[in-house]
């Protein structure tokens, strides 16, 4: 298969850049897909949204003026054809500039911000606010409120600067993460929702039901009134961060969710060990599918390649 042309990849960083305005689950779910092909893809894909952002700012001093047609000139077919080459073949910059002006007059405040399986990713929302996305994540910032953020899936970690007048709230699906301290971990994966606290203390959905969390508290929200408080390591939270994964009787479901993210390939734990509790620290090394080889004793499992990714069955026996 021939290698990508760098113009070709600015092409589609680009158009990816306008598609995930209104992009629906499977058009983020192809673009994350898209993003793990090739780290040049990442790469393009942040230069785009750096000129998105630089550009933002000079918008409201932009006047397109169009030519005057008092004398009811028709435009020739090979002016629009010159025209139509000059926006889609010309240099990537001037495609970004195009791209923005035309699909993005006025711009909207809000913008996304997505990692690849096995990225991470700061952003500084001011001086003393900062989120750290895990690898497949995918989150909404608002270039006019740095106190607002939503995550639609994935893990970020949040030290978040406080202030009780104008308190920093996360969306999560259809609930609030209210802040009310310092640090906090946030996961959101198939509708269920998980928040540890580090430091200080967070509101889980403020208003009537509210669950408060202080320091060495997790909940798990599986929706229907279904939320679960319990005692968290205060070490454990956002350990991944620092390439450890802490667990204390963790599902091997979210032991492979985690590893997912962590490793950048797809792990699954098969149904008949899904719900089987796991205990330990594992250190991760950046060597990606075979660190997942070698904890194979350690949790105890089968590990099996499939075309989808890879499935942690029960030891001994093939992965069903």
């Amino acid at each position: 298969m021939p290698r990508e042309s760098q113009d070709s990849i600015g092409a589609r960083a680009i158009e990816w850049h306008v598609r995930l305005r209104d992009g629906d689950d499977a058009t983020w779910e192809a673009f994350a897909e898209w993003l793990a092909e090739d780290v040049r893809h990442a790469e393009a894909y942040d230069a785009v949204e750096a000129a998105d952002q630089a550009i933002d700012p000079l918008l409201p001093h932009v006047v397109i003026r169009e030519a005057a047609n008092d004398l009811d000139e028709p435009v020739q077919p090979s002016a629009r054809r010159r025209w139509r080459r000059g926006l889609v073949g010309g240099t990537i910059a001037a495609s970004v500039a195009a791209a923005v002006l035309l699909f993005s007059s006025p711009a909207p405040s809000r913008y996304d911000v997505v990692t690849a399986p096995g990225e991470r990713r700061v952003v500084a929302l001011d001086a003393a606010t900062e989120v750290t996305l895990n690898g497949a994540t995918r989150m909404t910032f608002d270039r006019n409120d740095p106190r607002f953020a939503s995550l639609a899936s994935g893990e970020a970690l949040f030290r978040v600067r406080h202030d009780v007048r104008n308190p920093f709230r996360l969306e999560v699906g259809a609930n609030i993460v209210e802040d009310a301290g310092t640090v906090f971990n946030v996961v959101h994966e198939q509708g269920e929702v998980r928040v540890a606290v580090a430091e200080g203390k967070i509101v889980y959905n403020p208003g009537a039901g509210a669950v408060s969390l202080d320091a060495g508290q997790s909940l798990v929200d599986r929706g229907a009134k279904n939320v679960r408080v319990t005692d968290v390591p205060i070490a454990a939270v956002g350990s991944w961060k620092t390439g450890s994964l802490v667990y204390a009787g963790a599902p091997l479901s979210r032991v492979a969710e985690e590893l997912s993210r962590a490793l950048g390939v797809r792990i699954a734990a098969a149904p008949s060990i899904a719900d089987r509790p796991f205990s330990g620290t594992i250190t991760l090394d950046g060597s990606g599918v075979g660190q997942l080889r070698r904890l194979s004793p350690a949790l105890n499992v089968a590990v099996e390649e499939r075309p989808d990714g890879w499935i942690m069955g029960s030891a001994g026996s093939a992965a069903p």
